[in-house]
């Protein structure tokens, strides 16, 4: 037996030795530890796992009984004895029915080792009874609750008939006991024989030895279901010999789904269904095999939705959800069954092509896309109009691993937005430097604002009939301090792609209006100045304010301010739009359509929007004189501007020919280097006191 572990609640040490003296004459051996309060009681019953308490019944500091009770809250199953000077017999009944095994008086210690023994053996006994007690429950329970299947086999006949089933066998197959016994255990595999799984439990049957095994099973009804089955052998405890197998069914079917969804989870994209990074990833290694064997080529095409940031940001992310999942339905569409479809995230898709027939597979297949992206996309009945900029790099010519055809196809995406976006870009070996560059330009920007690095100069409208300067369109420069003069076209594409252009365009706008009225102040010639409005700013919920308080700020009346805004921009969300350019005209602000003719250019549209003017795009004037197509586009647009009565103004102008033929067909006012080049705002002071220009 082990040393003895006494903890004694006892406040008076004389009195504990005294007991302690007792117990080592009785021949016990033990070890003990002496407590005094409640608080010293509980940690020791922890720290020190008495195996019997021997407790004085009247302390100072709490009585027997509490601390009685404090044992039994933590160890219901401890011998707790009380060894105490007096005891009444009222008392030591309520102490026995608190559940103390006995009491001994002080006057009667040599009582106390057989109290102490006889304590110790009821509390094992109480233990023992109450374990085989709880394990018969169980196992009573576990027979008539059981959700697994279970079945006996006997091994006495060779062909191994079943003897028993429960009730969940039953439910779980759908054949009833009747129909079960008497059966080849094997009968509910059907014809699937050949499953690696069932070599374990021949294996097992052969050699007599438990076993268990992954299997697939039929139901009834025909249906799979998959089931663990454990097998152990039954041995007649006389001869050794095997009688009986039995087998515990566990079905698994649930689990074996879960694990389905959860692997269709990590290689899915929750939102599209589409494969996601992991999955492309794992198809793209699974097409560089083949690629390397058979010398097949294959393509990525990285695809990116312009604008689709606006969307999220104007009309919330249910319906730029809405929006993906359609465009995700568009890009299965263009691909054939052994291509895979992707989505990374937000609003960037990317297809590997691997199945190519021709040279120009990969392009027509891209052309296709771009042409369902462009397509209207109608959602809760209204029209959004999204395209989308695509980035092609190509095994083995742009790389031989995953991850470099993957960055090379991005590469080439960003370099199809730089180009003005809605059009695609083969990789090249320099479009890596050109993305670290835009990385840099980017960070500079940031920095830009704060720095005071921007600058505004400025362009003349000119009246075709008079000469005189009737406007201005103010056009956004950067001063960059290490690269000089920074030309819009480099910078402006990556500001859009960031929240950066709004903050940019309400600088621009602050500045253009409040150096228009600084001329107005010192009297010069009153004309309108034109800001240019990206679509990120349009769709801007803050737009309207934005305009109000800086006209309020700079004192600027609002008709001599245009803003000009894009025909992609404004057909992005052509309801909220209109909604926005009404708000502005009720204030006097003037709109211009920029570019008209490059974008969606719709008539139905076009007599929707409330806008005051048409500017008609720099590509169709600059062969008017030459070309015939140029020439009846410019002619229609100022036909139908002119039916509207809107103003038509006519970008870049540089030759006396093209003037001649914009005065010749009737368009009132342009702009070019004809005229005026942009300029600071110092120059454009000395052109608005010379108040025209050259207009023949």
């Amino acid at each position: 037996m082990s040393v003895l572990k006494i903890l004694m609640v006892e406040d008076v040490p004389s009195d504990a030795e005294v007991t302690l003296r007792e117990l080592k004459r009785s021949g016990l051996e033990f070890e003990h530890r002496r407590v005094e309060t409640e608080a010293e009681l509980m940690r020791e019953c922890i720290e020190f796992e008495p195996d019997i308490i021997l407790s004085d019944f009247a302390l100072p500091q709490f009585d027997g009984l509490s601390a009685l009770g404090v044992v039994r809250r933590m160890r219901p199953d401890l011998p707790f004895i009380f060894v105490s000077g007096t005891i009444g017999e009222e008392t030591a009944i309520e102490s026995l029915r608190g559940g103390a095994n006995d009491y001994v008086l002080k006057t009667n210690l040599p009582r106390l080792p057989s109290a102490v023994r006889r304590a110790l053996k009821d509390a094992a006994e109480r233990v023992v009874l109450r374990e085989t007690e709880e394990a018969l429950r169980l196992r009573d329970r576990a027979v008539e609750a059981s959700v697994n299947a279970v079945m006996i086999v006997s091994a006495a006949d060779p062909e191994m008939p079943l003897v028993y089933v429960n009730r969940a066998f039953e439910q779980v197959t759908g054949y009833s006991r009747e129909e079960a016994i008497g059966r080849n255990c094997r009968f509910l595999q059907g014809a699937d024989r050949d499953q690696p799984e069932l070599d374990k439990i021949r294996r097992a049957v052969a050699e007599q030895h438990d076993a268990q095994a992954l299997l697939r099973n039929y139901r009834k009804d025909g249906s799979l279901f998959w089931n663990m089955l454990y097998v152990t052998p039954v041995r007649d405890p006389r001869s050794d010999a095997v009688t009986h197998f039995v087998g515990v069914q566990y079905d698994i079917t649930e689990i074996k789904r879960y694990q389905e969804e959860l692997e269709h989870q990590a290689n899915h994209d929750a939102l599209t269904g589409l494969a996601n990074r992991n999955l492309l990833k794992d198809r793209l290694q699974q097409s560089l095999a083949l690629a390397h064997r058979y010398e097949r080529p294959f393509s990525l095409a990285f695809i990116d939705l312009d604008n689709f940031k606006l969307v999220n940001a104007s009309l919330g992310h249910d319906i730029g959800d809405r929006l993906l999942k359609i465009a995700g339905e568009r890009l299965i569409a263009c691909v054939r069954g052994g291509d895979t479809v992707a989505r990374l995230g937000g609003d960037e898709f990317v297809l590997l092509i691997t199945e190519q027939d021709r040279d120009d597979s990969v392009y027509r297949i891209v052309q296709r896309v771009m042409a369902e992206i462009s397509q209207p996309f109608v959602i809760d009945q209204r029209e959004f109009k999204v395209t989308c900029s695509v980035g092609i790099a190509s095994f083995p010519r742009d790389g031989e691993d995953a991850d470099t055809l993957l960055r090379n196809a991005d590469a080439a995406m960003y370099r199809a937005k730089d180009l003005g976006r809605n059009t695609f870009q083969l990789y090249s070996s320099e479009m890596n430097a050109n993305f670290g560059e835009r990385l840099t330009l980017e960070t500079d920007l940031w920095n830009a604002l704060e720095r005071d690095e921007f600058v505004l100069h400025y362009q003349p409208k000119v009246d075709l009939k008079t000469g005189r300067i009737i406007g201005m369109e103010a056009l956004l420069r950067w001063q960059h301090p290490v690269n000089g003069m920074i030309p819009p076209g480099k910078f402006i594409p990556v500001a859009e792609e960031s929240s950066l252009i709004v903050q940019i365009g309400k600088w621009v706008l602050r500045e253009a209006c409040s150096q228009n009225q600084a001329w107005q102040d010192d009297g010069l010639r009153y004309v309108p100045i034109a800001v240019n409005i990206s679509a990120r700013q349009l769709h801007d919920k803050d737009l309207i304010e934005t305009v109000r308080t800086t006209l309020e700020s700079t004192r600027l009346r609002a008709e001599y301010l245009e803003i000009e805004l894009t025909e992609s921009a404004v057909m992005l969300n052509v309801d909220q739009t209109i909604n926005t350019m009404s708000v502005l005209r009720g204030m006097d602000v003037r709109i211009s359509l920029d570019d008209f003719g490059t974008g969606y250019s719709s008539l139905s549209y076009l007599k929707r929007f409330p806008v005051t003017g048409l500017k008609i795009d720099q590509s169709f004037v600059r062969d008017i004189a030459y070309d015939p197509d140029d020439a009846a586009i410019v002619r229609a647009i100022v036909a139908v501007a002119q039916e509207l009565m809107l103003d038509v103004t006519a970008e870049g102008v540089e030759t006396v020919e093209q003037l001649e033929f914009l005065k010749a067909h009737g368009c009132g006012e342009a702009q070019g280097y004809y005229f005026a080049r942009p300029v600071p705002a110092s120059e454009m002071r000395t052109l608005l006191e010379r108040g025209s220009l050259p207009a023949a």
